[in-house]
């Protein structure tokens, strides 16, 4: 009864773990097609009380690694949301990257994956990263 206990442990964790992130292929693909890639200064974050749910971001393009449509100047504001959450707080399973709302709050800088949207910008699938400094070279590139 043990062993069965047991394996019935492992495979709800495993299951649980494997439907937590998708395939890398699948960022990785957003990454590619997406029509922005940009690091930001963070000049603003709006982040929920309490609870994990939506951050609004504002910042200042800094550097401009891909921008398809010719939209994006340097020293231009964008703004676009992210899934955030403090620590303690229950995230749902899923495809979605959660990013931790007091990191997002201290950071200066933040890499990102942008396509456009009816209100600005959104975030390609979740492909974001703060980073400590700005670079000449993407800190999340496409491969």
């Amino acid at each position: 009864m043990q062993r069965i206990l047991g394996w019935a442990a492992l495979f709800a964790l495993v299951g649980a773990q494997a439907h937590a992130l998708m395939a890398p292929e699948y960022y990785r693909k957003a990454r590619a097609e997406a029509p922005y890639h940009v690091q930001i200064d963070i000049t603003k974050v709006e982040a929920p009380r309490t609870g994990a749910g939506t951050c609004a971001v504002e910042g200042q393009v800094l550097k401009i690694f891909k921008d398809a449509t010719g939209k994006l100047a340097k020293d231009q504001i964008v703004g676009f949301t992210v899934a955030c959450h403090r620590k303690g707080d229950k995230v749902p399973i899923g495809g979605t990257l959660w990013l931790d709302t007091d990191a997002l709050e201290k950071a200066d800088y933040m890499e990102v994956y942008l396509t456009d949207a009816a209100a600005g910008f959104d975030v390609a699938l979740w492909n974001y990263k703060l980073i400590p400094k700005l670079s000449d070279t993407p800190q999340l590139p496409v491969d």
